[in-house]
């Protein structure tokens, strides 16, 4: 079942790429926001910041938006953008943090609403991101960006057929969007309609359809519906007309991890390396498989070449952490499993095992900080599953634990 637990950070990043290429998913906060600095010397450091910030100099624009809020601490602008410069540094937590901050100052201000949700996105927090989606929803429907990404949220935590209701009429043109085609494909996949999946993604290529891609998204259908043995079919199918086509190499070994062929999946990924030697994820896949099979030394290159290609996956850095560990390296462990928290902060077993290396480094202070963080989650998720028994009727007081005491 490990195979569930390696996919459950990386099964977004081919949706986010169909997102990225379809104009859904902007990162960059505007500049020319209408806040104005309250001074010449705070005004000349946000246009230098800003300048650093369109040239992707974050280094540069994080010092110069620091420099403008000590000057004018209430600066929305600069705040704003410099949760822009921790999200492109792949600083969500801190992101998250900025953002929120600037919905005090200014409530509901779009941009930074739109780059709020988008922060919980790429940490795969569906639940957080949800309402905020929701709220710029309800404010204009007709944003079919904001509709694709409260549809994804819906989605992928656990309420497909709403996002199927939101889709649907995004596909219904004769130039249908291909981005809300695949997402609708996916929605129908992970609520159990494999069916109407399929003739969705028909749909998508219709007008110059191969069988190799047909079956490509058919397999990519199978998988988000665990049906592993029919997306090895439709993966085969691909490479029996196509043996060159892209990403089915790696694909075919994570269906073959899905149904615990571990040697057959290492050969499919080794060769989906060698074909693309920029393929992040295989290189992810690969990885983690061999850390989660006991094979912590060779495990780590494959890992590592995957943190030089998909910096913002937490995922990697936790497999390292566990390899460097296991190899009875702690000091090595620590600062990787440290990004990897905080990367996502929500994951137990990242803290726990962050827990075990600062203990094995003598760091008692740190080991125990670690596990209250630890004991804080386990905490919340057990309210949250009692919340639900009790709204679902299954018990009638759900006894709901303060998680501050």
């Amino acid at each position: 079942m490990f195979a569930r637990v390696i996919d459950i950070i990386r099964r977004m990043w081919f949706l986010m790429k169909i997102l990225a290429v379809a104009g859904a998913f902007i990162l960059l906060f505007s500049t020319n926001s209408g806040f104005c600095a309250s001074t010449d010397k705070a005004k000349q450091a946000f246009e230098s910041a800003t300048q650093a910030l369109n040239s992707k100099d974050y280094s540069r624009a994080e010092t110069g938006f620091r420099k403008v809020l000590e000057l004018d601490p209430r600066n929305v602008s600069a705040l704003a953008n410099l949760g822009v410069v921790y999200a492109a540094t792949h600083r969500y937590t801190e992101a998250i943090e900025v953002y929120e901050k600037v919905l005090r100052i200014v409530p509901q201000q779009p941009e930074t609403q739109l780059n709020l949700g988008l922060a919980y996105l790429k940490q795969e927090d569906y639940i957080n991101a949800l309402p905020v989606f929701k709220q710029l929803h309800y404010r204009d429907s007709s944003n079919q960006r904001v509709t694709m990404l409260l549809a994804t949220c819906l989605t992928f935590s656990g309420h497909p057929e709403d996002g199927i209701d939101l889709l649907k009429p995004l596909t219904e043109a004769e130039q249908a969007d291909p981005a809300a085609l695949y997402l609708l494909g996916i929605g129908y996949s992970r609520a159990g309609q494999a069916e109407q999946a399929k003739d969705v993604f028909a749909k998508l290529f219709a007008s110059s359809a191969t069988t190799a891609q047909a079956n490509f998204l058919l397999g990519m259908a199978y998988a988000e519906a665990t049906d592993f043995e029919k997306a090895e079919q439709a993966f085969q199918t691909v490479l029996q007309t196509e043996p060159d086509f892209p990403g089915a190499h790696r694909e075919l070994g994570k269906a073959y991890l899905g149904q615990n062929r571990n040697p057959d999946a290492e050969e499919e990924l080794i060769r989906a390396v060698h074909d693309d030697p920029k393929d992040g994820d295989a290189y992810y896949y690969l990885g983690a498989m061999l850390v989660q099979n006991g094979r912590f030394q060779s495990g780590l290159p494959y890992l590592e070449k995957a943190s030089s290609l998909i910096p913002d996956s937490w995922a990697t850095y936790f497999y390292m952490g566990k390899a460097e560990f296991l190899l009875n390296h702690p000091a090595a462990a620590v600062p990787l499993l440290r990004r990897a928290t905080d990367m996502n902060p929500d994951d137990s077993g990242a803290f726990y095992l962050l827990a075990r290396a600062y203990k094995s480094e003598g760091r008692t202070q740190d080991a125990d900080a670690a596990m209250h963080r630890v004991m804080a989650l386990h905490t919340t998720a057990l309210d949250v599953e009692r919340r639900a028994l009790k709204d679902a009727g299954i018990v009638k007081d759900a006894g709901v634990t303060n998680s501050n005491h």
